[in-house]
């Protein structure tokens, strides 16, 4: 294997490991509704504004989105919203897959 194809491999893996996360996705589909706050997300999750600020920090750290000051507000922005996309089309491919094999055996 290249080295670029390796590169690319490990890339892809942080990518997904950000993504492994069920609070962390709900973080993400949070934000590409519209760009929030710290204080925001953790009220509406329910969880401890420090989990949320650690979660928010892997998945800026993988690059799925960044964030911008507005004074002493930081609000997070989705960068890639395909990421959503695919995971709702692995979703959707899996379950019809299910229902296929479902309707096979009956």
């Amino acid at each position: 294997m290249k080295d670029s194809d390796w590169d690319r491999c490990e890339f892809n893996a942080e990518i997904f490991k950000a993504l492994a996360n069920p609070m962390r996705l709900y973080l993400l589909k949070k934000i590409q509704e519209r760009p929030r706050c710290v204080c925001e997300l953790a009220a509406e999750s329910g969880i401890n504004k420090s989990v949320a600020s650690k979660h928010l920090s892997q998945l800026k750290a993988a690059g799925l989105i960044k964030d911008e000051k507005h004074g002493t507000l930081v609000e997070y922005h989705i960068l890639a919203n395909c990421v959503l996309d695919m995971a709702e089309c692995v979703e959707r491919t899996l379950i019809a897959h299910r229902k296929k094999k479902l309707a096979k055996l009956s």
